[in-house]
């Protein structure tokens, strides 16, 4: 189907899909989506966009100059586009420029979508999954191309993929510095995994991958989605798991040998992470 807005060239394509009740309470879905071939006429200006709160934007060439948040950017090729549609946003083209498109929604799309501004701080990005992304789109408009039906279902599970390919990406540095900082997360994760029984601290982690504290502490929760801190909670938790489902040691030593010597300390924690007792877990059938 061509696409008929000011400004698109002839070649566009333009699909509709209108979610079930059930779609909308319970899963992801998709609205619209397009693939446009554009002149310097195109221009999109609004305070809102009724239909789906996300708009997402692939930039095949060209050039598209986005404004949202007070704020204008320049999108090029193989740059990523994600923006809050029911705030104010402007975008339009400055050559002819060649793009993909999807209006999306639903779920806990609003937490996802914070976590993308977390992790990208702007609404135009580079990304080390762009391409995985494009082809995810790319998939999905294909599919309304050839009159292949998609259940929203399968099509909820194929758009929570695009959710998670941005935030599994990392925005895009030069080679060094992003083999140096996979490479020092790395590391800490490793050195967590042979330390995790001993009193780890942030300072010792940041000494052990020579960063400072603050840059580390960032780096690893923009790369592993949680706070050093965190993570060692969580490794300690899911190793006490394990020893009280395939040990009968005691409480107590468990709890000492995942870091814990304080009883005390760690059966509030397991208690408000896991949501039952150590005791109690331990007693429950998997």
């Amino acid at each position: 189907m061509l696409g008929f807005e000011a400004g698109t060239c002839n070649g566009s394509d333009l699909y509709f899909q209108s979610p079930s009740e059930q779609a909308r309470s319970m899963l992801f879905y998709m609205t619209s989506c397009g693939y446009y071939y554009t002149d310097k006429d195109y221009r999109i200006d609004r305070s809102r966009y009724p239909d789906a709160r996300y708009l997402l934007m692939y930039i095949r060439s060209g050039r598209l100059s986005v404004t949202a948040n007070h704020r204008t950017i320049i999108a090029h090729r193989g740059q990523l586009v994600v923006l809050d549609c029911t705030q104010p946003h402007q975008y339009h083209t400055i050559d002819n420029t060649e793009f993909v498109w999807m209006h999306l929604d639903g779920s806990n799309s609003p937490q996802l979508f914070e976590q993308v501004c977390s992790l990208y701080r702007t609404p135009v990005f580079d990304s080390s999954n762009a391409s995985e992304v494009h082809r995810l789109m790319l998939d999905i408009l294909y599919a309304w191309r050839n009159n292949q039906f998609i259940a929203e279902a399968p099509l909820s599970l194929r758009i929570y993929s695009i959710w998670i390919s941005l935030i599994a990406g990392n925005a895009t540095q030069s080679c060094a510095d992003t083999g140096n900082a996979q490479t020092a997360t790395e590391a800490a994760i490793q050195y967590i995994g042979e330390h995790y029984g001993e009193p780890l601290t942030l300072p010792e982690l940041a000494r052990h991958v020579n960063m400072s504290q603050f840059y580390f502490s960032r780096l690893f929760k923009k790369q592993c989605g949680y706070s050093p801190h965190e993570y060692i909670i969580l490794v300690r938790i899911n190793r006490a798991k394990h020893l009280l489902k395939t040990t009968d040691q005691p409480v107590k030593v468990i709890a000492n040998s995942v870091g814990y010597p304080n009883i005390t300390t760690f059966s509030n924690l397991f208690s408000s992470r896991v949501g039952v007792s150590p005791s109690q877990f331990r007693k429950n059938p998997i």
